[in-house]
């Protein structure tokens, strides 16, 4: 079985999850896999996850392959907020789907979100230290949400923020000990799980079944009757149906050394905070008293975390100068910085359901998948199973290519004309 090198890049650069991080779970050893199975899933984040652990629990024999060791990739390096909607905007899910798939699509997002907060807050995922509640704050004065800027105060000194909106059904957490502790449920429940195997070879063979080859040398084969690919970022380019639909997508998390008597000044709220830009921050306190700080969106760069960690020093001064100031004087620098690679289609929503014969997708959750990820996992294995069939609303979203590097591009002009128009936003107020 190959095992994968660790990165020198800021891709795979080690995280504050993985110091406080829980005992990874045991997987099976290749040689106890069977020779076929029902389902086999590749790709064992967020979606795989979900997928596998209904499905094995609907009676399928399922198989979950995951090309790196699990939470290593976007699921598990994320900033850990789980809150209710997707990345694409209401208004634009309704001119996309029309009312009634919109509808549904917003109620799968709420039962996404419960999903996860049943799991997050019960004893047996008790080291996700789940916190409840995320604040949305608006840079411009022309949003007015509901918590007005005197009233902030209350939360967070930061001068550039005119309004906020808080979600008290939100929460924020420890994502790789999620994905760690439902790993074992996933084993509990009877899927076979292989890490550090990427799946390189597809061949249909007799009686609608697949064949699977993965692992050194392509040594590892197993049959399957039905495949969900569930790659996010960081995989999905090895398939070319999923390649043309799905962009890489880069943000960037610093974490600081620990300050708790300065976070407790400056940001006075346990709350997860984020902004309404496209390409906004999204920031808050750690159990420890660090403070993360996520920033950026990019589908060209790939900064080392020297340079994330400039970027990171530049922001947070720029939108918390006092708190920059102190933690200047204090000698705090930034302990870890990583980037996540994520998924995203050209509209924000993900794909969801049949790409070929016998095959499927569950994929481009990228910028709001802790709670659409999941979901979604499990729609697919309600169509699979044939328990129900909630995917009508998934195949309402258009799927749209992305043009490869062109696509990249394009994404990347798009990103620095949100944030122009957001400079000058802000400004004109």
């Amino acid at each position: 079985m190959s095992h994968r090198n660790p990165s020198k890049t800021s891709e795979f650069a080690p995280t504050w999850y993985e110091k406080t991080a829980i005992q990874a779970p045991v997987c099976l050893d290749s040689g106890s896999l069977n020779d076929t199975y029902d389902v086999a899933i590749i790709g064992a984040g967020l979606a795989g996850l979900s997928a596998a652990l209904h499905l094995a629990k609907a009676g399928s024999k399922v198989v979950l392959i995951e090309k790196f060791t699990i939470g290593q990739a976007a699921s598990g390096r994320n900033g850990g907020f789980c809150t209710t909607g997707w990345a694409c905007g209401d208004e634009d899910i309704l001119k996309m789907v029309g009312p009634d798939q919109a509808q549904v699509l917003n109620e799968l997002s709420e039962e996404g979100l419960r999903w996860m907060r049943e799991r997050a807050f019960s004893k047996n995922y008790a080291s996700c230290q789940p916190i409840n509640g995320c604040l949305t704050l608006s840079l411009f004065a022309s949003e007015e949400l509901d918590i007005s800027k005197q009233k902030l105060t209350k939360f967070i000194r930061g001068p550039r923020y005119k309004s906020g909106t808080l979600d008290l059904t939100a929460f924020h957490f420890h994502p790789l000990n999620f994905l760690r502790c439902l790993t074992l449920d996933c084993l509990a429940a009877g899927v076979s799980i292989q890490e550090n195997c990427e799946v390189t070879k597809i061949r249909s063979v007799v009686d609608g079944k697949t064949d699977l080859s993965f692992g050194d040398n392509q040594a590892i084969k197993v049959t399957a009757a039905q495949i969900i690919i569930t790659t996010g970022g960081t995989g999905g380019t090895r398939f070319s149906k999923l390649a043309r639909l799905i962009l890489p997508i880069q943000t960037f998390i610093t974490v600081s050394d620990p300050m708790p008597e300065i976070l407790a000044h400056h940001i006075p709220t346990d709350y997860a905070i984020s902004d309404t830009r496209r390409a906004g921050n999204y920031f808050r306190k750690l159990p420890d008293g660090r403070l993360l700080w996520g920033m950026g969106i990019s589908a060209l760069s790939a900064p080392n975390h020297q340079k994330i960690n400039t970027m990171a020093t530049k922001d947070i001064a720029a939108h918390l100068p006092e708190l920059a100031k102190d933690m200047r004087c204090a000698n705090i620098k930034l302990a870890y910085a990583w980037s996540g690679t994520m998924g995203y289609a050209r509209h924000f929503m993900p794909y969801v359901g049949q790409i070929s014969k016998n095959m499927f997708c569950v994929t481009g959750f990228g910028g709001h998948g802790m709670n659409t990820a999941p979901i979604a996992g499990k729609v697919i294995a309600e169509a699979l199973s044939g328990t129900s069939d909630r995917l009508e609303a998934f195949g309402s979203i258009p799927r749209q290519a992305t043009f490869g590097t062109i696509g990249k591009m394009a994404a990347e002009i798009y990103y620095q004309a949100s944030q122009m128009k957001d400079a000058f936003k802000e400004r004109l107020a």
